[in-house]
């Protein structure tokens, strides 16, 4: 069975997509300006300078970053489709075009052989189809969708395969259409993407044992300690890092521990509120 992840890149694409719609406009803008008259040769120059640009910020948006949102699993790895046979179909058509002009005997007579052409061609044992083409060309519309490994981690399969795109993709990862690879956000500034692995690694090799990295001082330490994130944003001003328990606290404890869903932390008042 394949998986599948499906990205978005709209937000590093935004602003390129708003720059590909102007030089779209000024082309336009441009062929309007030439209308039915024979193009100068430097309106022609123009035009092609910016259909120029336009391609280069089309690949621009191609080569941006994605994010992974979605990944399915189960999906057959292939399909089967009726063979096809040029020669015999040809064979069917040229038969079928003979028939005009001829006398009923002799239509019989092309009848059957259509008919056992279409035997043969219908003998024919079917083809095996990898499925990826279906998904990642029509849900993929956009580069949008493309096929995960299961088992690779590190550029490495670990079942002694093909790695395939260095790592297996999750929720929330990054696909690097210009690596052609899933990564995972980048956890802390100091921390460098491996480019032979697309793992991220630290500037200090870690310690054998229990160490917990550091970010401020870029160093492991042997006592509980969770740096903040790269991807972790605070979910309002007033809430501060635990470096402690590596979560985001309030300056007040939630009423409700255990219905925590149904209260609401209100910036306004400093207090939470009932949803």
């Amino acid at each position: 069975m394949a998986h599948y992840a499906f990205l978005n890149n709209d937000a590093t694409t935004e602003t390129l997509r708003g720059e590909l719609n102007t030089l779209y406009d000024l082309k336009s803008a441009l062929e309007l300006a030439v209308g039915e008259n024979e193009p100068t040769a430097e309106q022609t120059a123009e035009i092609e300078q910016t259909q120029q640009a336009i391609d280069a910020k089309q690949q621009e948006i191609d080569n941006a970053l994605c994010v992974v949102t979605g990944v399915i699993t189960g999906v057959p790895e292939t399909y089967m489709v009726a063979a096809s046979d040029e020669t015999l179909e040809q064979e069917i058509k040229d038969l079928e075009d003979s028939r005009t002009g001829k006398t009923l005997e002799e239509v019989v007579a092309i009848d059957a052989q259509i008919s056992a052409k279409l035997e043969e061609l219908h003998a024919l044992p079917p083809v095996e189809v990898d499925n990826t083409e279906y998904w990642e060309g029509y849900y993929g519309k956009g580069n949008l969708c493309k096929r995960t490994s299961y088992n690779t981690v590190g550029g490495v399969h670990q079942n002694g395969g093909t790695p395939f795109r260095k790592n297996y993709a999750g929720v929330g990862y990054i696909y690097d259409p210009v690596r052609d690879a899933f990564y995972a956000p980048q956890p802390f500034a100091s921390w460098t993407l491996n480019e032979d692995t697309c793992l991220w690694e630290c500037p200090v090799e870690k310690p054998v044992g229990d160490y917990w990295w550091k970010e401020d001082t870029t160093e492991w330490v042997d006592y509980k300690y969770y740096s903040q994130p790269l991807y972790e944003t605070s979910p309002s001003p007033s809430a501060n890092w635990n470096t402690n328990i590596g979560q985001w606290e309030y300056p007040k404890p939630v009423p409700d521990i255990e219905n925590s869903y149904l209260w609401r932390w209100d910036e306004e008042t400093q207090d939470w509120i009932v949803i």
